[in-house]
């Protein structure tokens, strides 16, 4: 794609943005540039990824084909009235800052403008994991190839409604922090029944993936992959009744829904 970006902030999600897309072909440098108020910041991400990375972008923005919008919610406004006369028709303008909505965006760059908000994939270093994406009715299926093919950079894509993008959050951003804390567990209660810590965690990270990529495969529910494991009087079975006591699920449950309402109430 030739299509030129502008980032309008050059912070650590906008890098791990703009590197995803260089690492996957999705641009080439020469197609961006990142405005950034800190000129050492500019420095940094011109070595490290021969980018044009400027104070003041205000020559490269009438050309330009996305705007991506990446700082704090707090400054989009600033951005926006910057911006907001250089937006070519048919460009887009995508905003990764969190809680600030389509409607907010319409306001402050156009009601006839194209635009995206988009919640992105948190383990895009890993390249899986979901990006969110709503737009306005300005965006049709072709802009949608495109910001697809870019967000697909980081992992995977998905279109929901905006009304559950503070869920998505929670669930999926946040997410991680369940599975996390869940491999923590388990390399402790390794290191308890007598593995070393290098040998518990490498047994449960190889177990971890594999339980992944077997479900991503077959898309089995994982209770059916339990009861294939559950022999009658096994090991496992002994395991799952002691798991299923100390209510396991219902504080996965009632921890996520937690976050969910958090998530919800912070704007």
């Amino acid at each position: 794609m030739d299509k030129k970006v502008l980032f309008c902030g050059g912070g650590n999600m906008a890098e791990n943005i703009m590197r995803s897309f260089l690492t996957k072909g999705v641009t080439g440098p020469e197609n961006v540039t990142v405005q950034e108020l800190l000129q050492d910041r500019c420095d940094y991400l011109k070595d490290e990824y021969k980018v044009n990375a400027v104070t003041d972008a205000s020559a490269y923005m009438d050309g330009t084909d996305l705007f991506l919008i990446a700082v704090h919610p707090d400054q989009v406004d600033s951005v926006t009235r910057v911006i907001k006369d250089h937006i070519k028709d048919g460009a887009i303008v995508l905003s990764i800052a969190a809680g600030v909505t389509v409607a907010t965006l319409e306001e402050k760059v156009g009601s006839d403008k194209k635009v995206v908000r988009v919640m992105p994939n948190t383990l895009s270093q890993a390249g899986s994991g979901y990006s969110a994406v709503c737009t306005n009715g300005n965006v049709d299926a072709d802009d949608k190839k495109y910001v697809s093919a870019m967000l697909d950079a980081l992992g995977q894509t998905m279109y929901i409604e905006e009304s559950m993008f503070d869920t998505f959050t929670a669930f999926s951003c946040s997410g991680a922090m369940w599975v996390y804390k869940l491999v923590e567990a388990l390399i402790d209660a390794g290191v308890y029944v007598g593995f070393s810590r290098k040998y518990a965690r490498n047994i449960v990270v190889r177990n971890l993936m594999g339980v992944g990529g077997i479900l991503d495969i077959t898309g089995a529910h994982p209770c059916v992959k339990v009861d294939e494991l559950s022999s009658p009087g096994g090991v496992t079975v002994e395991g799952l009744k002691v798991l299923e006591s100390k209510g396991f699920k219902s504080a996965v449950v009632e921890s996520m829904d937690a976050a969910v309402s958090k998530a919800r109430g912070i704007k």
